[in-house]
């Protein structure tokens, strides 16, 4: 298995997003649009055209990419979240340190105060200027390592379809493998309001397949891991060791 990233930019009718994310990433990373059912397709180079499979389609689908490559990272991003050139480059440096690293099971930007945006409290910004260590992280933004994503896919459609929860799963696993789930303070996004689906249906889904996962439960209830951020060799220089990794 390769120490590299696949990146999938999911998308559903939001195709300037998903192309300007593939520009973004595609000069550092093998990255493909996964565009969902949109109307009409979004024809790109950088397009792989699906059914209107939805949140959890389209993660089974990208883990399937991700083990035909054999790699070690996925990272997914919705197509309408919001980033500037400047946060560009500290994102992709971010995601060049994590790989490196042995104990992270997830990391994310942190989401930028917008009266455009939301995110939980645990995914806002801090402008603490370094990583920092939570119980759990949102699924509009993941890079996501196979020892957690093999334990949990492929998602049962029948069960969960809409795709809530995923985010909660993962970071369930990472907690009893003892991986640290990270936002990085140093970079900020803008996440859009509104899911554009039935959020009835969709909290109802996540439940019925929660309650179908043997030993869940919610990440929610725990306090972060404070374990230091290890690394496979030495830490890099671009970013450095756990001294920006919070406390």
């Amino acid at each position: 298995m390769e120490n590299k990233i696949l990146c999938c930019i999911f998308n559903h009718n939001q195709h300037a997003g998903a192309i300007s994310w593939w520009e973004r990433l595609s000069p550092c990373f093998e990255t493909l649009i996964l565009d969902s059912g949109s109307e009409p397709p979004c024809r790109h180079e950088g397009a792989v055209i699906l059914d209107n499979v939805y949140y959890a389609g389209l993660m089974n689908r990208a883990w399937e990419l991700l083990r035909e490559r054999d790699y070690r990272w996925l990272m997914i991003v919705t197509s309408d979240i919001e980033i500037d050139a400047s946060n560009t480059e500290r994102l992709i440096a971010g995601m060049q340190d994590m790989v490196q690293t042995s104990n992270v099971g997830l990391y994310q930007p942190s989401c930028a105060l917008s009266l455009r945006g939301r995110a939980l409290y645990q995914s806002v910004c801090h402008y603490t200027g370094r990583l920092r260590k939570v119980n759990f992280q949102e699924g509009w933004f993941h890079l996501v390592c196979r020892e957690i994503l093999d334990e949990v896919m492929p998602i049962d459609l029948s069960l969960n379809r809409l795709g809530w929860g995923i985010d909660l799963v993962f970071s369930h696993v990472a907690r009893i493998k003892r991986m640290l789930v990270l936002v990085d303070d140093r970079v900020r996004v803008v996440h859009p309001r509104g899911t554009g689906y039935n959020r009835d249906a969709a909290l109802a889904q996540m439940r019925r397949w929660h309650a179908s996962i043997p030993g869940y439960t919610s990440p929610r209830h725990f306090r972060p891991l404070r374990d230091p951020v290890q690394y496979l060799q030495q830490a890099p220089s671009v970013s450095g060791d756990d001294r920006r990794g919070g406390r």
